[in-house]
């Protein structure tokens, strides 16, 4: 009985917090964020692509990190843009699985309770891939937590929406064939160059292999290609907030399309 008055109490305190937090408009997208861990998570999961951001888990639930580098190498190619932005990239967290975003290799299939995905997918040049694959990790009734930025709310908001024809071009011809527009996109739209110096950009991101948003997407457009995707998926929650929005599946591999 105690334990459960214990609990009972943290949960009451955790949403007094919380709603105070949401009052203030400060930081409100991680403590939309975590009321969602809180919902819908449970047992032992993936995060892909944590960085120095990992999701806050709720008691008694753990996740793997998933990156496509070991964590030196990413505090070597991370590390300045963090500095600029004043952060620490110390505080990258261990990787323990080095896989490619869009494939997940190495990772069995069935193995994860959950995956998470925050501000990934739009930097995974074949998404469509991305998400088959997360979905393929998680066990059956389990649960994939995607959040990605609102583009009409970003520094994004001067580039085009991604169609969802685009994104299923990309996945059956291969992201190759757009990689050069991509990369001339955020030179132009981002960067704000034309002509040869756009150019010229462009080359050196693919010289790089910059890995920028490829794809740019609000709720309703994600939406609109979740609906085209044959996941093994009940769609449970979408949510827009702050400058993001999130959506939840639920794995269930008896069905074969999202309701």
């Amino acid at each position: 009985d105690s334990w459960v008055r214990v609990r009972v109490t943290r949960s009451r305190l955790y949403l007094r917090s919380r709603d105070l937090l949401l009052a203030t408009g400060t930081r409100a997208y991680w403590t939309y964020r975590e009321d969602l861990a809180r919902r819908y998570l449970r047992g032992t999961g993936l995060e892909i692509g944590a960085l120095t951001t990992p999701l806050r888990l709720p008691p008694g639930v753990s996740a793997r990190y998933v990156d496509r580098l070991p964590r030196d190498e990413l505090v070597a190619l991370e590390g300045p843009e963090l500095r600029r932005a004043g952060i620490d990239p110390e505080r990258i967290v261990d990787v323990d699985h080095v896989a490619d975003g869009s494939t997940l290799d190495g990772i069995d299939d069935e193995s994860a309770d959950f995956g998470i995905a925050c501000h990934v997918l739009e930097h995974v040049p074949d998404p469509v891939a991305g998400l088959e694959n997360l979905v393929r990790v998680v066990r059956d009734d389990g649960t994939v937590l995607i959040v990605l930025p609102d583009g009409r709310l970003t520094f994004d908001r001067h580039r085009a929406l991604t169609s969802t024809g685009h994104v299923l071009r990309d996945h059956t011809s291969g992201p190759q064939v757009s990689e050069r527009d991509h990369y001339l996109e955020w030179a132009r739209d981002i960067e704000g160059l034309d002509g040869a110096a756009a150019a010229r950009r462009a080359s050196e991101f693919e010289r790089a292999d910059a890995r920028h948003h490829f794809h740019v997407w609000d709720l309703k457009r994600f939406l609109e290609l979740l609906n085209h995707l044959d996941l093994p998926c009940e769609l449970v929650h979408a949510q827009a907030y702050a400058k993001e929005f999130a959506v939840v599946l639920r794995v269930d591999r008896a069905r074969r399309a999202l309701c």
